[in-house]
């Protein structure tokens, strides 16, 4: 492509376009609309993740922090249990309307941008099916809400920057608190905005109080949590740790790199982008954002989608850039849509089934689909709870009158606290991440049902113990939990004495 696509004169770099806002967002509506057709048909197919099942016990007991997440997510899980109960429908729809708010602000932005609505259809369509944003209705998660934060902060930047509004950084301030209270990723984003207006002219305005009352404001929202950590040890500092020794070992730089792809098309058009957004002066610190955000997390080895809604704002500009490049020229280059289209299909249709559940569990599992998805941590949850329930009325009375069942990791607990009750079980405990301070004060009891605990922490836990089950899903699926133990412990000393030291981890 020519320098002409990105060239000064072009009607891109017009500071908006003619558009009506009713107009954009009727064409972010629109592409929202194919986005949801695509996803919501699936919702809820192959059953609970660990991590929803986790987020719906920390939703029964709102508070201002959690060991591995901010509050946020708890909250909203909060509100969706007491209008909807138990339904993981209704949790997957909240990620849903997060992707499709996030659908809606690349229209405003590539509107912004200047382009007229057939290219912000373009642009919202080339964001909306892409694999990572079809992905959103598939999982509750926090990424979900973070990625609409992120988008949101981006447009209200280029608002203030294209716009010279420097009260808008108190709108971007705000959205980076709450984004902060949804996941902690979004600091990346500030650290590369502040880095990429050092880099660049519009440094001149960290010689102003806007963007620094913006920032005041964003820890302001943040911190109840800040008091919440401090108040517990700062146990989100110690999990981080593990988190990332984690994310390293399953994504080494080159699947991250190659993870990259799960934009399809909308990586070629975020790489036009940037040099778009680079052409025009006043918008470069927000050319250098993306790439400095994707080189971050490469060097932290986080996982590959942590990225990629800051690719937002790249792709709106690179599709309008394209637009005007093609405008410009003779009809010929019209064949360059060729093999962004072919990439886009073929991406499609080798990621979709993994981030959508458009196959039935049988053929899922055939396929080995789950191998590359995050399926396998949707599937045996019921079968555990059974297998724990038939241990569980193997004991003696007296077992169960004085014992306690304790879970091994946070998805266990979780499950058998949706479950269990239906079959008879007392309420579980666990010492796994923020489930350890969900627990009764007193714990006096020397018998334990442990479920996934592995022989050799029994060893080192049970003055004596004896097996009960091996821990099995009707598909006999190799996922997280399979082959795990369930079996019957004496301890040595009270479960209260030993609780802190052997029972509770902020470990992943």
């Amino acid at each position: 492509m020519s320098s002409a696509a990105v060239a000064p004169e072009t009607p891109l770099l017009r500071s908006r376009s003619a558009t009506g806002l009713a107009a954009t967002l009727a064409c972010g509506a629109l592409a929202a609309a194919v986005q949801a057709a695509v996803v919501a048909p699936f919702l809820g197919r192959y059953g609970w993740d660990r991590d929803e099942l986790y987020f719906l016990s920390a939703a029964r007991r709102p508070t201002w922090g959690y060991v591995d997440f901010p509050p946020l997510t708890a909250w909203i899980g909060w509100l969706v249990h007491t209008l909807f109960g138990d339904s993981l429908v209704a949790l997957r729809l909240t990620s849903l309307a997060a992707m499709l708010g996030a659908t809606v602000l690349v229209a405003l932005i590539a509107r912004e941008l200047g382009a007229g609505p057939p290219t912000q259809v373009a642009a919202t369509l080339a964001w909306a099916l892409s694999p990572y944003a079809l992905g959103a209705g598939s999982l509750f998660h926090p990424i979900w809400l973070d990625a609409l934060c992120w988008v949101a902060l981006l447009y209200v930047v280029l608002l203030a920057l294209g716009r010279e509004r420097p009260r808008l950084w108190l709108v971007a301030g705000a959205i980076a608190g709450v984004g902060l209270e949804a996941k902690y990723t979004i600091a990346v984003v500030l650290l590369a905005l502040g880095a990429a207006l050092l880099a660049t002219r519009e440094r001149r305005l960290l010689g102003t109080r806007w963007p620094w009352l913006g920032l005041t404001l964003a820890l302001a929202l943040l911190l109840p949590n800040l008091i919440w950590q401090a108040e517990h040890g700062w146990p989100s500092v110690h999990f981080a740790a593990s988190q990332n020794a984690k994310t390293a070992a399953d994504t080494p730089p080159a699947t991250y790199l190659a993870e990259q792809l799960f934009l399809g098309a909308g990586l070629v058009l975020a790489a036009i982008g940037v040099a778009v957004l680079w052409r025009r002066e006043r918008l470069r610190p927000l050319a250098l954002v993306p790439p400095l955000v994707t080189v971050f997390f490469l060097l932290e080895r986080g996982r590959a989608y942590y990225p990629l809604p800051a690719d937002a704002i790249a792709v709106a500009a690179g599709v309008t850039g394209l637009a005007a490049w093609l405008r410009a020229g003779s009809r010929s280059r019209l064949l360059v849509l060729a093999p962004l289209v072919a990439l886009q299909v073929a991406t499609l249709a080798l990621a979709a089934p993994i981030v959508v559940p458009v196959r039935g569990t049988t053929s899922m599992i055939a396929s080995g689909v789950w191998k590359q998805s995050f399926y396998k941590d949707e599937l045996g949850w019921p079968e555990l709870a059974d297998q724990t329930a038939h241990a569980w009325r193997s004991l003696t009375v007296s077992e169960r009158a004085h014992g306690a069942i304790v879970a091994g990791n946070y998805g266990e607990a979780s499950a058998l606290e949706l479950y269990g009750h239906a079959r008879g079980l007392p309420p579980v405990l666990s010492g796994h991440l923020s489930w350890q301070y969900w627990r009764p004060r007193a714990l006096p009891q020397r018998f334990v049902l442990f479920v996934g605990y592995e022989p050799s922490n029994l060893r080192a836990l049970c003055r004596s113990w004896r097996p009960l089950a091996t821990v099995d899903n009707r598909w006999h699926l190799d996922n997280e939990e399979r082959g795990r133990t369930i079996a019957a412990c004496r301890l040595g000393r009270p479960l209260g004495a030993i609780w802190n030291t052997d029972i509770a981890t902020n470990s992943l």
